[in-house]
């Protein structure tokens, strides 16, 4: 830099040139106060408005050295990389091609994780600690009691200990609930007795698969040593019709109708779990009529692959001879078992999978036509076609790496991956140039912002990755940061060779030459300007000076404080919604379970399974009643059914102990004689599995290791209640932390625990997303303020897209918050090419600073934002709920972002930065030649 003073005065503000003390700086002094620039260094003279500005700008200058340091380097080393990749295309083709069919033996790897329980319960949610030590439960050894006479249940269960099963086991319930058509009460003899005898008629289904002739018996649990399925699980049907025939069930004395625990001679039964819809009448909540009704089975076989899907053809043969009796009874038979929601998952998946080929056909389609052009010279639809090959054969080595670590795919991970097109960066080099000088500069444009896009991705995602307390948007982010950098190991290898064997035809019309029938024999020119295709001349000549225009920017200005408004108010609107029928297919066969579940089943009786971990020492007095002080309490919340409902093998104990006037409870509770009569007795083998004894233990000792009970609650029809009162019961189970009591069995345990932690999760991961970007952005951009532009450009897209979800009709959930920071790292590209290319701009004027970024970049992102929107018109064919809002999410991000790219972030640029500098391309040359225009 000369000794001349450089001062240079702006418009509408009012700035003195002065040069006292200014010699070898360059000079800016303003009304009040004097401050002064070199390379490296801010002096303030004076203090003032001026003064503390540019005193915050001194820190970020300094920071910012990184930056250009980071820049200089990769700069030179992109250059190096594009002058090899010129030289030796043929090696780094083959190289990646290789890679290819390497990561291709990882495919047949592939394993699906269909656990919805696996997916969807956050990391640190409290069901997930009760789901393990409900396993620890069910895993302690039930103890031995040694009865004078065997009964049933200790021979099914000695049977069970002999029983060795080589093969795994499927366990699963065949349920069907049943409604009448017109909401009719069911709770009517004749409509008990034709609901029995179909149960009778259904156990005679047939289903053939391979040649082989399937019943009931090759599926169902059966008693011991037994051949035959019992239907025992429904025979009260056939005992509720005699006793609602004529209405003598309400009169007979050894019998009180209750809800949900009938009393038949004066022993409880629970029905809660077989009907719903109940209305009560009386103190006692006496049975009235009931609008739903549970017939079930259990399953249990050897598993094998040709026996599962034999059971998935056994199911559609019940599931036609209930459709056949629909039609003659008006009674509907809804199906679900305990796996219908993994298949129903699995189903959308293959859903899906055709219409990978769709959109990649539709890619293809897009970039031949818009990459056609009638200047051989300029027409590039072969390395279009190929940029999407390059896509696919970075998903291809991504998933088959992946999949080899043992890494699973899921339904959420079901996305389109985005598409990078670097196209058009050969329009700007000097065609006089050799293809390695030309590849060379070409790599040393694009490349940085080729990496900024990429790293900035990256980041995003893997932050999500750690931040992300689902498990599933978790996979999903690692998923999708390891495929982008794959993608950008494939762009500057596999494509940038495709590019170098079409720039060494250029002349001929590139790797489409063969098509052609005359050569171009126009002479080319230099003029840089004059080699800029028709589309990329009409951004800078004609739609830059119209946006730029004051009354456009003012029509500007409103349209973006409108589009805030409605930004703002679809993110304060968004409501945290957790529901089973978002993870199903739109017209499943169970959406109706769905609905009913919803309006009955987890509404009218829900009864959690409290289990005790370390019982007192019931001969005390006092534990007796510290427990029975925890069950008053839970019978006591607002929901609590009450006494009445509560399931405890201790009180029925108690009354059998009663009966035997000598026994005191402080020596003979515990001995073995009356716990083996107790638990002997056909009413009290039910509460045998609650219990967990220990073995080998003194005769008159406590010997119990873990029990559970059970109390009902009602009228939770909405996941707010639900959730409202779990949280409850586990407050008030954690006051009693030395009887170390959980609660399972409610519900549904992958979407409970997420109300909670979804919306915070969704915000941290968010906003830990924009900053990450901002903070890897400082070593990548040229200057803070494109920083500035970036962050603001991302946090505007990404308001827009979390309220236009709202308003579209997109709930907070677990699928919409893996979309949203998909879309995070989506419209991360649309800013960074505007700021990156508006900086290294040549101009002098920031106008002319707009119009030469919109000619080199606006083509380019209008091309990769209508390939993605042309891409995905045809995935709402798809109903599925986890399709529809990474739809919708795309399509957001790609209008929202379109549109801050080409209108609102140039007018930003242009009107915050109005100054004349030095342009960081001619700060920090690297050649002579002219630069290369950025081009994704």
């Amino acid at each position: 830099m000369d000794d001349d003073v450089v001062c240079v005065e702006q418009q509408n503000e009012k700035i003195d040139k002065r040069t006292t003390g200014c010699s070898s700086r360059k000079c800016y002094v303003g009304v009040d106060g004097c401050f002064y620039f070199d390379d490296n260094v801010l002096i303030v003279k004076d203090s003032g408005i001026f003064g503390v500005f540019f005193t915050v700008l001194q820190d970020m200058k300094h920071l910012g050295s990184y930056g250009k340091k980071f820049e200089e380097l990769f700069i030179k080393g992109f250059y190096y990389h594009g002058f090899l990749v010129g030289r030796y295309p043929g090696r780094f083709l083959a190289g990646s091609l290789i890679l290819t069919l390497i990561c291709t033996t990882g495919l047949p790897a592939l394993q699906i994780n269909l656990d919805l329980y696996k997916l969807f319960v956050p990391f640190d949610a409290p069901v997930r600690k009760e789901f393990e030590r409900l396993t620890i439960f069910n895993n302690l050894p039930q103890g031995v009691l040694e009865p004078k006479h065997t009964n049933r249940v200790k021979r099914q269960l000695d049977s069970l200990k002999a029983t060795v099963f080589p093969d795994p086991i499927r366990i699963d319930v065949i349920r069907f609930y049943v409604i009448h058509e017109e909401n009719a009460n069911l709770l009517e003899s004749h409509t008990l007795r034709r609901i029995y005898r179909y149960t009778i008629e259904v156990m005679n289904t047939t289903a053939e698969f391979n040649g082989k002739i399937y019943r009931f018996e090759d599926f169902c649990q059966k008693d011991y040593k037994a051949q035959k399925c019992s239907n025992e699980l429904n025979i009260w049907l056939k005992y509720a019709e005699v006793l609602f025939q004529d209405g003598n069930g309400n009169s007979n004395p050894n019998l009180q109708l209750s809800y949900p625990v009938m009393y038949l001679f004066n022993q409880p039964k629970d029905v809660g779990q077989v009907i719903y819809g109940v209305n009560v009448t009386g103190r006692k909540r006496e049975i009235s009529s009931a609008k739903v009704l549970t017939i079930h089975w259990y399953i249990n076989f050897k598993s094998s692959p040709e026996k599962e899907k034999a059971y998935v053809a056994f199911r559609r043969e019940l599931d036609k001879f209930w459709l056949s009796k629909k039609n003659e009874s008006k009674l509907n038979f809804i199906s679900q078992n305990d796996k219908a929601m993994n298949d129903e998952m699995l189903l959308i998946i293959e859903a899906a999978l055709p219409f990978a080929a769709v959109v990649s056909l539709q890619l293809m389609l897009f970039v031949i036509l818009s990459n056609y052009s009638t200047d051989i010279t300029k027409s590039k639809p072969i390395e279009g076609y190929l940029a999407v090959v390059s896509v696919i054969l970075s998903l291809i080595c991504t998933f088959g790496m992946l999949f080899r670590l043992g890494m699973p795919f899921n339904p959420v991970s079901c996305t389109m991956p985005f598409l990078i097109l670097a196209i058009g960066a050969w329009r700007t080099t000097n065609r006089h140039l050799s293809v390695e000088e030309r590849m060379a500069l070409t790599m040393s444009d694009a490349g940085l912002s080729i990496t900024v896009t990429s790293v900035t991705d990256f980041g995003c995602f893997a932050l999500g990755h750690f931040l992300s307390s689902i498990p599933a948007v978790s996979d999903f982010c690692i998923l999708t940061a390891c495929g982008i950098m794959m993608d950008y190991f494939f762009q500057i290898t596999f494509y940038a060779s495709v590019m170098v064997y079409g720039g060494r035809k250029e002349s001929d019309g590139g790797l489409i030459s063969c098509c052609y029938k005359f050569k171009n024999k126009k002479n080319t020119t230099d003029n840089a300007y004059m080699q800029q295709p028709y589309i990329h001349r009409w951004f800078g000549d004609n739609y830059a000076p119209f946006i730029l225009r004051k009354e456009v920017r003012i029509i500007s200005l409103v349209l973006f404080i409108i589009y805030a408004s409605l930004a703002i108010y679809g993110c304060t609107s968004i409501a945290v919604d957790i529901s089973p029928r978002k993870y199903i297919r739109d017209d499943s066969p169970i959406q109706p379970f769905i609905d009913l579940a919803d309006k009955y089943i987890w509404a009218d009786n829900i009864m959690p399974t409290f289990h005790v971990m370390n019982p007192p020492d019931f001969r005390l007095l006092h534990a007796r009643v510290r427990m029975n002080e925890l069950i008053y309490r839970l019978e006591h919340t607002a929901y609590s059914i009450g006494r009445v409902s509560t399931n405890f093998w201790l009180w029925e104990y108690q009354r059998f102990l009663n009966d035997f006037p000598d026994v005191n409870y402080t020596k003979s509770f515990y001995d073995q004689k009356y716990l083996i009569d107790f638990f002997d007795q056909s009413d009290n083998q039910q509460y045998r599995t609650h219990v967990k004894m220990k073995s080998n233990v003194t005769n008159g000792e406590p010997c119990i290791v873990a029990f559970t009970f059970q109390t009902s609650f009602y009228g939770l029809d909405s996941w707010d209640k639900r959730h409202k009162e779990l949280y409850r019961w586990r407050e008030i189970v954690a006051e009693y932390s030395d009887f170390d009591v959980f609660l399972a069995g409610i519900f549904s345990p992958f979407l409970i625990d997420q109300r909670k932690s979804i919306a915070p999760s969704s915000m941290q991961s968010i906003g830990s997303a924009i900053s990450v970007m901002a903070v890897l952005s400082i070593f990548f951009l040229p200057d803070k303020q494109s920083i500035f532009f970036m962050t603001w450009s991302l946090l505007s897209i990404s308001m827009g897209v979390c309220g236009g979800l709202s308003l579209w009709g997109s709930d907070l959930d677990s699928v919409s918050m893996g979309c949203i920071v998909m879309a995070i790292g989506l419209a991360v590209d649309f800013s960074i090419h505007i700021c990156y290319r508006y900086h290294r701009s040549s101009q002098q004027t920031a106008d002319q600073k707009v119009r030469e970024s919109l000619m080199v970049v606006g083509w380019p992102i209008v091309q990769a934002g209508g390939s993605t929107l042309f891409s995905m018109l045809t995935l709402p064919l798809i109903p599925a709920y986890l399709v529809r809002v990474f739809f919708q999410t795309v399509m957001l991000v790609n209008v929202i972002g379109l549109t801050h790219a080409l209108l609102w972030l140039p007018q930003l640029i242009s009107s915050l930065d109005p100054c004349e500098r030095v342009p960081l391309r001619f700060r920090y040359p690297l050649k002579e030649h002219e630069s290369l225009s950025l081009s994704r």
